[in-house]
């Protein structure tokens, strides 16, 4: 299990049948939790994903949730990108990939 004093790690989601990879950052803070964050589209795309009032960090992107732990973000990763992301990119085909 990743913890403190790691600095940061990353989660990953892959769906082999709709070809698709995202992944998000988690960064340990001074509570003893971790924060976890999504950059992977610009900014009105995240905005539009999540809705204007999201916790948007310019250096780190969109705070997603806190986890006590790595399997704890891992999991809710999943969940968000299934609940979420996946079904927003289905109606939003030209989403584009930020830097792409």
């Amino acid at each position: 299990m990743i913890e403190e004093g790691y600095g940061h790690w990353h989660v990953d989601y892959y769906n082999e049948e709709l070809d698709f990879y995202t992944t998000a950052a988690g960064f340990y803070n001074d509570r003893g939790t971790w924060e976890v964050f999504f950059d992977e589209y610009e900014t009105e795309d995240l905005y539009k994903i999540l809705d204007s009032n999201c916790n948007l960090d310019k250096d780190l992107g969109v705070l997603l949730f806190t986890a006590i732990d790595y399997n704890d973000a891992q999991e809710k990763f999943l969940r968000w990108v299934e609940a979420v992301l996946i079904p927003y990119i289905k109606v939003n085909p030209d989403l584009k990939i930020k830097g792409t």
